[in-house]
């Protein structure tokens, strides 16, 4: 394993990045000084800049507002007690709570001139887990890479080394700021954590002197006694132009998160982005991620909702920017999820579990290259994801890399894992209640009636694809294909959706089928008609496909989300049609299916 930094989790061109799309790359300022020497470096984090600082719960910012630029609607919801490792939740509630006898996140804070040395960080009896965070001290986010190179135990194994875990994808670091999380593997993924001096090693990959000082923020995750007792999720979410309604991102996120490995949701605020964080590719990442600055609590899970991504995530149904990412932090590189929704709950619960779980520290189970997959003891491993799909022993797992058969189930040791981050107010003992959150601030206008949770069970049903007319005639694994959850992490490793379908057999007669059934999901219509697009330029009915694209596009009677991939189909199948089409639905009645079209056009 070589010592320089592997690629990126999603491959990202600073140049584009400013806040909004297409800004200039922020300067990073230059600092002179001598650097430590590993010697005294090891004095000074034992010293004075170890400092501990309780943050759950809570440490309010000083205006009590936690936003600014839009205006956040907030409400609470109920919460729920334990869960087993399917997921499920199980009877009984978590209430709130005053002070607890003991902070259940704590924050240890380093402040490193020179990375050459090792940090020692002492973990107390009572510890489930701890995330660590190297972050470049800048004046505004950072695109320098910093990580974790290594975290070594008191036993002297080591749990990271060379930014990863081997025979995983992992990638510990990212532009400006990286974490790594223990535990990770199975092997330490009990509860609670062996105590003791463990030492965490920060790094750039070699890539020259830091032109910044570095901070490490190390995130301990208590109980009285070493055990999981619950707690809430606090949410902000963020939705980008009109990617879904306010009232289903409510309901999608209590349906995905209420009773999660024993969670409840503690407080949903919603903010609204401008229409041009709508479209996202792997570029203009960074720059959303961005826009979760000022968003209320710490921790608190953000997640933003886009119509669709493009680029190297094309067809993606979520983005987790690193595994771990962070909770803890907001406006930096890595804080929080990024998903389109699809108004189907089984899938839409799949594809926020599934997110949560890279961004609390879990991995696919098996990746497309069958070389990786997740550290685990209790979880299985496919031989060929392509060729065996809804045959692999861990197609029924949350982490799949489709999301499986929407299943969702959990083994114990990934329960563990994300029991064990830093995403939550914990309980630190039976029968206690999580700390009190941040309140909301007076000036925040009322979003309305309250939302009730879903019913039990109403997240459990799920579509069949081959049950389909259109998706029967399709090759093996297609319809399980165009119907999962692609995520982002696969299409950062390479995993393209369109090469995996073309792997299939797929081909665009049989996907304009697909997409021209009104009984097929609005998601899976536009994926066939992306992917129809596609296989139009091997086609030698290319024209023919084309046009018929480009009137699916142009259709008002069909669901926004398909016409929205008969668009991309278009587009990618020619430039020219893409133009035509984007002419043709100026001043369209659907305001988001216009300004899709004339994006795709002006690629």
């Amino acid at each position: 394993m070589s010592n320089s930094l592997a690629p990126a989790s999603s491959a990202i061109d600073p140049s584009r990045v400013d806040g909004k799309p297409g800004g200039e790359r922020r300067a990073t300022q230059v600092r002179g000084g001598a650097l430590l020497a590993a010697g005294a470096l090891a004095a000074l984090v034992a010293g004075a800049c170890g400092g501990r600082v309780v943050v759950d719960g809570f440490e309010p910012p000083p205006d009590g507002s936690g936003g600014s630029g839009g205006s956040w609607s907030s409400g609470d919801t109920a919460s729920s007690a334990p869960q087993d490792a399917s997921g499920a939740g199980q009877g009984g509630s978590i209430g709130e709570g005053g002070a607890p006898p003991i902070p259940p996140l704590v924050k240890e804070e380093h402040t490193i001139v020179d990375i050459d040395g090792a940090v020692p960080v002492n973990i107390e009896p009572g510890t489930l887990g701890f995330t660590a965070v190297a972050e470049i001290m800048a004046s505004s986010p950072s695109f320098e890479p910093v990580g974790i190179e290594s975290i070594r135990g008191p036993d002297g194994r080591l749990l990271a080394a060379d930014y990863t875990i081997p025979g995983t994808m992992a990638a510990f670091f990212n532009q400006g700021i990286g974490a790594a999380a223990v535990p990770q593997t199975g092997a330490d993924a009990s509860a609670p954590l062996a105590p003791g001096v463990y030492w965490i090693e920060l790094g750039n990959g070699g890539v020259g002197p830091l032109r910044e000082p570095v901070r490490l923020s190390v995130w301990h995750r208590r109980t009285l006694d070493g055990r999981f007792h619950g707690g809430k999720i606090d949410i902000n979410a963020f939705i980008a132009g009109e990617a879904v309604s306010e009232q289903y991102m409510r309901r999608a996120l209590l349906a995905a998160y209420e009773g999660y490995v024993g969670l409840g949701v503690g407080s949903i605020n919603i903010r609204h982005l401008g229409s041009e964080w709508e479209f996202v590719d792997d570029e203009l990442l960074p720059g959303l991620l961005e826009q979760t600055a000022g968003a209320p609590g710490r921790p608190a899970l953000n997640v933003i909702a886009v119509t669709a991504f493009g680029g190297s995530i094309a067809q993606a149904s979520g983005v987790t920017p690193a595994v771990p990412s962070v909770a803890v932090q907001h406006g930096t590189h890595l804080s929080g999820i990024v998903v389109t929704l699809y108004e189907e709950p089984s899938v839409d619960t799949v594809i926020l579990r599934h997110e949560l779980g890279h961004l609390a520290g879990l991995f696919h189970t098996t990746e497309f290259d069958a070389d990786f997959g997740d550290p685990l003891d209790d979880t299985s491993r496919c031989g060929d994801v392509e060729s065996q799909m809804e045959r692999c022993p861990d197609f029924g797992n949350l982490m799949f890399p489709t999301g499986g058969d929407f299943s969702g189930t959990m083994t114990p040791q990934q329960t563990a894992i994300v029991r064990a981050s830093a995403l939550y107010r914990g309980i630190v003992e039976q029968g206690g209640g999580a700390a009190v959150p941040l309140p909301a601030d007076a000036d925040t206008p009322a979003s309305g009636a309250p939302i009730a949770p879903p019913a039990p069970g109403e997240g459990a049903r799920s579509f069949a694809p081959d049950r389909l007319a259109s998706t029967a005639a399709l090759p093996p694994h297609t319809a399980a294909l165009l119907a999962g959850h692609f995520c982002g992490q696969s299409a950062a490793r390479g995993a393209d959706f369109d090469e995996l379908l073309r792997a299939a057999g797929a081909d665009a007669d049989r996907l304009l089928a697909v997409g021209r059934d009104p009984g097929a999901p609005a998601y899976v219509r536009a994926r066939a008609l992306t992917a129809a697009g596609r296989a139009a330029t091997r086609s030698s009915a290319s024209a023919r496909v084309i046009a018929e694209l480009q009137a699916l596009a142009a259709d008002p009677r069909l669901p926004r989300r398909a016409r929205l991939g008969a668009v991309e189909g278009v587009a990618s199948a020619s430039p020219a049609a893409a133009r035509a089409l984007a002419a043709r639905l100026t001043a369209d009645a659907d305001g988001v299916v216009e300004r899709m079209a004339a994006r795709a056009a002006a690629r």
